[in-house]
């Protein structure tokens, strides 16, 4: 299993900072540009723990339907989900918030597996690792730019 962790100080209230980074349409617009993302349906209400997304995600030349289910929301501290059904053996994700520097510190957690034993490893190491850690740099950046300009 790969775990990639980033972190970001962004110059705005926690509250401001969890209630962009939970909402989908934020989430899709501070996605990577190699990165096309859609969401195919979701529920309706607010966030919360079950709340299901389906997202179709276009990476390179592969495109994955996939369902993501909230696993744990705790407001203004902690977002937690996980890929329900999908491409890859396991896919979750944590964000964490905490007030820093006058602003936000955000971390941003993902582990993942994918479905292929070695050749899934060596696949990995060489090119999913990498792209995924080039599109959570950029989502960091791109939500700091984002939240920091409103």
């Amino acid at each position: 299993m790969t775990k990639i962790e980033r972190s970001i100080v962004i110059e705005a209230p926690v509250e401001k900072v969890f209630a962009f980074v939970t909402d989908l349409d934020n989430f899709i617009k501070a996605s990577s540009p190699e990165m096309e993302m859609e969401v195919l349906s979701r529920d309706e209400g607010p966030q919360r723990v079950g709340f299901i997304a389906k997202v179709r995600a276009k990476v390179g030349d592969r495109v994955w339907e996939l369902e993501v289910e909230t696993m744990e929301f705790v407001k203004n501290k902690k977002h937690a989900a996980r890929q329900k059904g999908g491409p890859m053996k396991k896919f979750d994700m944590l964000d964490m918030f905490e007030p820093a520097d006058g602003g936000t510190k955000w971390t941003s957690i993902v582990e993942y597996e994918l479905p292929y034993s070695l050749l899934g490893k060596l696949v990995d190491k060489l090119k999913v690792r990498k792209d995924m850690e080039k599109s959570m740099d950029y989502s960091a950046k791109k939500t700091k730019e984002l939240i920091e300009k409103e």
